[in-house]
């Protein structure tokens, strides 16, 4: 599947989810779990991800950011925490929603 195509299945998803904050958060977490744990062609390409999240987490939108917050933990969970990986948690850290926000500081990327 293409970022166009992933892109819009992820909006129709959230928007089945407005006004539901808990839902959305539920429903995010199996998404990220579904692709951090997925294997082989499954998995998805990385850069194909990391574009559809950036896509999500621009909007501002609760559901959209939680999708983008999970998406972002399990590709980053799975590539090692990669530069892109990293960014986009530090840019999801500043998102205009909590419980975004939340998500994204909740995540460690390197054990001290």
């Amino acid at each position: 599947m293409g970022a166009d195509e992933l892109h819009a299945a992820l909006l129709e998803l959230a928007a089945l989810h407005a006004d539901r904050p808990a839902l959305a958060a539920r429903t995010a977490r199996t998404v990220g779990k579904g692709v951090q744990f997925a294997r082989g062609a499954e998995a998805g390409d990385p850069e194909t991800l990391l574009d559809v999240v950036a896509r999500l987490a621009g909007t501002g939108d609760l559901a959209e950011g939680l999708f983008a917050a999970e998406l972002t933990v399990a590709c980053g969970r799975r590539t090692e925490w990669t530069g892109p990986w990293r960014t986009q948690l530090r840019m999801l850290r500043r998102h205009p929603c909590g419980d975004v926000r939340d998500v994204a500081y909740a995540q460690f990327t390197a054990a001290e």
